[in-house]
């Protein structure tokens, strides 16, 4: 019985050692997004381009000359990049990096924001601004992440719905 309790006392801390050493040395699969943002085709100091993670704040950086910003997304977790300056639209943009990549895989993807001026829409319904022009998903065939084309599509409509009904409004 001494034997067995012995050999058990030894092996046990070996065991949860080992399972837990596995644990901890999981990589998660990074995400370098990366962007910049624009107003009329032209690059934007000062805006404030917030870092949402499961709907917390977790990092936030105003824009430089060069209108880029940066930010290390991990796996399985979900994101909100806002982007915002006076007089213009906040835009979102939505990344998901929930996926069954490689643990080991860095990727990157870039993309531009280009801000909208609050006074084009005077007058005009903008509550379906309130949710992300952009969707960013990992396709496993491709094995990257790639914009959400359907998603883009119906903004694309929306969009062009409210320049219509600005253009109506100005008649």
């Amino acid at each position: 019985m001494k034997q067995i309790i012995r050999t058990s006392l030894f092996f046990i801390p070996i065991i949860l050692f080992s399972a837990f050493s596995k644990m901890i040395s999981v990589n998660p699969s990074v995400l370098d997004a990366s962007g910049y943002v624009l107003e009329d085709d032209k690059k934007v100091e000062g805006a404030m381009v917030q870092l949402y993670q499961d709907n917390l704040i977790v990092d936030k950086l105003s824009t430089k000359k060069n209108g880029r910003f940066r930010f290390m997304l991990f796996s399985n977790s979900e994101y909100m990049i806002e982007i915002s300056k006076p007089d213009c639209v906040k835009e979102r943009v939505y990344i998901s990096t929930k996926n069954e990549g490689d643990l080991a895989d860095k990727y990157y993807f870039e993309f531009a924001v280009d801000l909208m001026k609050l006074k084009d829409f005077e007058g005009v319904d903008v509550s379906n601004l309130d949710f992300p022009t952009a969707v960013i998903n990992y396709d496993a065939d491709a094995d990257e992440y790639v914009h959400d084309k359907l998603y883009s599509k119906s903004v694309r409509a929306d969009l062009r719905r409210m320049k219509e009904e600005k253009d109506a409004l100005k008649k």
